[in-house]
């Protein structure tokens, strides 16, 4: 039997070729792994099957949510003093590093992701980069050989499959075929753009007590979902000039509700705004946040926002309105800084209450090569008087192969890796306020902020 006919006889209901463990691994004895790629590519590249994104179903999305609501974020922050690892930064020379300026570490998982990449999963794996497609144009459109090069993770452990011993012989065994795996090889074969933990914006909320948020890229509705599992905040202002992600705002916003209350909100449209009024109230426009009008502001108790890393990522490229996005509409990066990004956050300072804070989350960027200070340059801009510190959000450090850690023998190191694994690998979140500064990674967290807000 061809290697065509096989993946032909076992597809799923959508023509995706499904093959389980034995299957897969039988397979790739009889053809070999090169082969079998090859034919795997093709295939997907004549018969154009749907891209397979993750199943989350409706239930799972309500139960991450309340799931996120009761979650006690104090169990998420530790400060800076009660570190029990070294903190590392992408870069070891910002001028107001972690050593000296960190104000403590957010450490949580990404569980309750499912609650909002439920709306938004498939507008952002069709999100590309400066310099690589994003998986679901290689899927649909991309040729045979630019599949080809997604897939070769199948045969390198992302599905199980392993090398192993078989008559004194090296053989792959233990994969599979499946939605997960394809989604997995096309996550290191492609650009993936990074959804934002809705744990940790409504930790931010929860340990700064705040109630009115701005958020001046709303991005894929991570800091909305972290805003209604607050139960702190009450209103949320928010800008994004993507039409797409704006449309499905507002389904977070009637599904969020109707599960806190068991009401559906109202909502009022205009061609660029919408206003959802419910348990909470929700505003967000249609526009580049340097277009906001902030002087119609109210006082804004927490401006949290990670705005794009410049050109980083594309963000509705080709789509309609693609024009207003920054990294079209500022495409060098002095223009992008000196019309989006500086005055943004400038002015997202300046509508702060007299206790509002101000945490921007953005590490320097670097395309082709040049590394841009984003960083420094929001201190320097808002002034070093205001700036409170930083805090780092841990991310996941990618494994290093074993070829990385050798000792002194040229051998593998595992205490090297070992130790390596345990640092803590973070983003940086900018912190800025006004007039007292609510840092809930003092020890005394509950009391300084119960004496705070009286």
């Amino acid at each position: 039997m061809s290697l065509k006919q096989i993946l032909s006889d076992n597809c799923n209901s959508n023509g995706l070729p499904i093959l389980d463990g034995n299957l897969f691994d039988a397979t790739t004895k009889e053809y070999g792994k090169e082969e079998f790629r090859l034919a795997v590519a093709d295939f997907i590249a004549e018969n154009r099957p749907p891209f397979p994104f993750k199943d989350i179903s409706e239930e799972r999305m309500r139960e991450m949510f309340l799931a996120l609501r009761d979650y006690d974020t104090s169990k998420c922050i530790t400060a800076a003093d009660n570190l029990d690892q070294e903190v590392m930064e992408k870069y070891d020379d910002y001028t107001f590093d972690f050593h000296s300026w960190g104000l403590g570490l957010i450490d949580c998982a990404s569980n309750h992701s499912d609650a909002s990449n439920y709306f938004h999963q498939d507008l952002r794996l069709a999100c590309g980069s400066y310099g690589f497609e994003p998986p679901v144009k290689v899927w649909e459109e991309g040729t045979s050989k630019e599949i080809w090069r997604c897939l070769g993770p199948m045969w390198r452990g992302i599905n199980g499959v392993q090398k192993v011993q078989v008559e004194g012989k090296e053989e792959l065994m233990g994969g599979k075929l499946d939605e997960k795996s394809y989604i997995s090889a096309f996550r290191l074969g492609t650009y993936i753009a990074t959804q934002f933990k809705p744990l940790v914006a409504k930790s931010i909320y929860d340990n700064t007590r705040s109630s009115v948020i701005l958020d001046t890229s709303c991005g894929w509705g991570d800091r909305l979902c972290g805003f209604y599992a607050s139960n702190y905040t009450t209103d949320y202002i928010g800008t994004d000039p993507n039409p797409n992600t704006f449309e499905r705002y507002k389904k977070q916003c009637i599904a969020y509700e109707t599960i806190l209350t068991g009401n559906t909100p109202d909502i009022k449209e205009s061609d660029n705004r919408f206003i959802c009024e419910g348990s909470k109230r929700v505003v967000i426009y249609r526009c580049g946040a340097e277009d906001l009008d902030y002087d119609s502001l109210p006082p804004i108790d927490c401006a949290f926002t990670s705005p794009p890393y410049f050109s980083t990522e594309r963000y509705n490229e080709g789509g309609e309105h693609a024009e207003d996005q920054s990294w079209s509409k500022f495409n060098e990066y002095n223009a992008w800084r000196d019309e989006f990004y500086l005055p943004v956050a400038k002015k997202s300072y300046d509508a702060l209450a007299n206790s509002g804070v101000l945490y921007i989350n953005i590490l320097d960027p670097k395309i082709h090569g040049t590394r841009y200070r984003t960083g420094d340059e929001v201190i320097n801009h808002i002034g070093e008087d205001r700036f409170d510190g930083q805090i780092g959000m841990r991310i996941m450090q990618r494994p290093q192969g074993k070829s990385v850690f050798k000792d002194e023998n040229g051998d593998f190191d595992k205490a090297a890796m070992d130790e390596y694994m345990k640092k803590y690998y973070i983003e940086n979140i900018w912190c800025f306020s006004k007039g007292v500064c609510r840092d809930f990674f003092k020890d005394a967290r509950v009391s300084t902020l119960d004496e705070f807000f009286g």
